[in-house]
């Protein structure tokens, strides 16, 4: 069985340097999720709810078919509750085609691609971006929280990918 080269010997092999043009991060799939500030509310109004529905359930006892009704109302809630606790909504996602904002717990979701973007600003604590027909979509970096620089630089990454040259820079 011959050998594989490795390394440096792959290079040579290769006559230059194969690792030109590799970027740092793949552009694939990127979600960004709703930070733990905004989730916690919406995961104690399901505890609450899952409290009061547990409590009809318990004073309705006598009445089985809606204390079973208010028991698989407490024990959906707080599975909820969980579940949004665990894995928060996304609230951005960014491919290599298009910028989609919005989701669960924020606003309706807003596809846009690349290259209907015209241009991309950041002005206080919120990425204005400029569809070009007097359509500005601002989007509060709040809701991605530590991770809001991350987002601006994959979003400058991609608008520069999908347009072929560095046109934004987020300097």
């Amino acid at each position: 069985m011959p050998e594989r080269p490795i390394g440096s010997a792959l290079k040579a092999l290769a006559g230059s340097d194969v690792s030109r043009g590799f970027e740092s991060r793949p552009l694939c799939l990127t979600n960004y999720r709703l930070d733990r500030r905004f989730v916690l509310p919406a995961v104690g109004i399901n505890v609450i709810v899952a409290g009061v529905a547990a409590a009809l359930a318990f004073f309705l006892s006598s009445v089985t078919a809606l204390a079973w009704i208010f028991g698989v109302l407490a024990v959906a809630a707080l599975l909820n509750a969980a579940r949004v606790f665990a894995l928060p909504p996304v609230v951005a996602r960014t491919d290599a085609t298009a910028l989609r904002v919005g989701g669960p717990l924020t606003v309706k979701p807003v596809d846009l691609p690349w290259l209907d973007v015209e241009d991309v600003t950041i002005d206080g604590g919120r990425v204005f971006v400029d569809r070009g027909n007097g359509e500005v979509l601002g989007v509060p970096l709040a809701y991605v929280g530590g991770r809001a620089t991350e987002l601006l630089r994959d979003i400058y990454d991609r608008l520069n990918a999908a347009n072929g040259y560095r046109r934004f820079d987020p300097s």
